[in-house]
């Protein structure tokens, strides 16, 4: 990762501490005894890269299972650590050429403006991290893909099942924004810009 990508991490993870001290001050009066902070959930994944570069590379669709840690300030205010594992298709034109793997945390602040509601919606944002590994392709020795910092926004619904399990659907889109190179030549802008849709599971204590 460059100095300027790692300066932009570092700020950004700043940037979020900050709004967590600021909104868990400001919601503190919401507390309840017997709130639960924690959730732990499962999702199903189906990402679609919506991409361009210069070399006609394209990641394709994938599914993926995603593990997802979430920490309540109030009701209505959270933060979710996305942690997932991706492996995608490479194609060169219509033809499949080679493959990589993603691992694309993410950490995203979300409001939940009707946390009581029998179908109880929220949005989020923050940023992800996508950082390949293992690329191969067939018409080159050498695929490298750079590790990417970029922002994410985020939309879904929760829907109780009983006191501590969830039912969850939700909907995020990454700008993603890295570089691709052949056999060590001159780098190509690779904008990956994912739509991720998942269904799953919460268990909150």
């Amino acid at each position: 990762m460059t100095k300027k990508r790692t300066a932009k991490f570092f700020g950004a993870l700043l940037s979020v501490a900050i709004v967590f001290s600021l909104a868990s001050a400001a919601f503190a009066a919401e507390n309840d005894a017997d709130f639960k902070r924690f959730g732990i959930r499962i999702r199903a994944l189906y990402l679609a890269p919506h991409q361009k570069n210069g070399l006609g590379v394209k990641v394709q669709d994938t599914l993926a299972p995603e593990l997802d840690l979430e920490y309540f300030f109030t009701p209505y205010l959270s933060t979710e650590l996305v942690l997932a594992l991706t492996k995608h298709d490479i194609k060169v034109g219509t033809q499949t050429l080679g493959s990589t793997w993603l691992l694309p945390p993410s950490l995203l602040v979300k409001v939940h403006p009707f946390p009581k509601a029998k179908v109880s919606p929220y949005v989020g944002a923050g940023f992800n991290v996508v950082m390949p590994f293992n690329e191969r392709i067939a018409i080159a020795n050498e695929l490298k893909i750079d590790t990417s910092v970029g922002l994410a926004a985020q939309v879904g619904v929760d829907i109780p099942i009983n006191e501590n399990l969830y039912f969850n659907l939700d909907g995020k889109y990454y700008t993603t924004v890295t570089n691709v190179r052949l056999d060590g030549g001159p780098k190509h802008h690779l904008r990956v810009n994912p739509f991720i849709i998942g269904a799953g599971l919460q268990y909150r204590f």
